[in-house]
């Protein structure tokens, strides 16, 4: 395989979009550098393992997000209707960049590091658990960065929210409109149909 010169942020990009795409327990280092046209090592000139791989992943994706969201919120040339249109038209370009069918990576990697972890927790009596537990522990660092991802869709949503409702309502349809959205994604990968995210968009954005 010829080894090209590649950025870190490339990585990142194309890194994010596999293990979104596979799942993080199901994408190698292998994998990864197959889709780049790269040698394993490369990966290892940025990155000490898999792990540091994948919060170097999610700490971007959530760099990127807050970034979009301060500038939507600090845009003054749009009223609180404007922002949450233009809020909605991000996350749907965002998410039918990824063909829809993926769902939510932060929400897919906290569950999928959950549920691996009670897997392991049952195979106790396999001299290899303890090992398999260490590692899922060190998987569940993941999860700060994912609370921080959703605590940040709510804290911006909130502003936006309170140009136009008391704060304490705001801070309640900011939470209800994180939830309904997480909830259509789900709904539109488990039935392959855009239509479920699309509507949750438009209500969050009609509000």
């Amino acid at each position: 395989m010829p080894t090209i010169k590649t950025s870190k942020e490339e990585v990142l990009q194309k890194s994010m979009l596999l293990i979104w795409q596979k799942g993080y327990h199901y994408t190698s280092i292998g994998d990864l550098a197959s889709a780049l046209g790269m040698h394993k090592s490369h990966f290892y000139y940025y990155f000490k393992d898999k792990e540091d791989l994948m919060k170097e992943v999610l700490s971007y994706m959530l760099e990127q997000f807050t970034q979009m969201l301060k500038r939507i919120v600090e845009n003054t040339e749009l009223d609180t209707s404007g922002k949450l249109q233009k809020l909605a038209g991000k996350m749907a370009r965002f998410y039918d960049f990824n063909g829809y069918s993926n769902g939510c990576l932060m929400a897919n990697t906290a569950l999928e590091c959950y549920f691996q972890k009670t897997k392991t927790q049952t195979e106790k009596e396999y001299s290899t658990a303890n090992t398999a537990i260490e590692s899922v522990g060190k998987e569940y660092a993941f999860l700060p960065i994912v609370r921080k991802f959703f605590s940040t869709f709510i804290e911006y949503l909130t502003q936006i929210y309170s140009e136009k409702y008391p704060a304490e309502e705001a801070a309640q349809m900011a939470v209800q409109a994180v939830q309904e959205f997480e909830g259509a994604l789900l709904l539109t990968r488990l039935f392959a149909d855009e239509n479920y995210l699309k509507q949750a968009l438009e209500r969050i954005a009609s509000r």
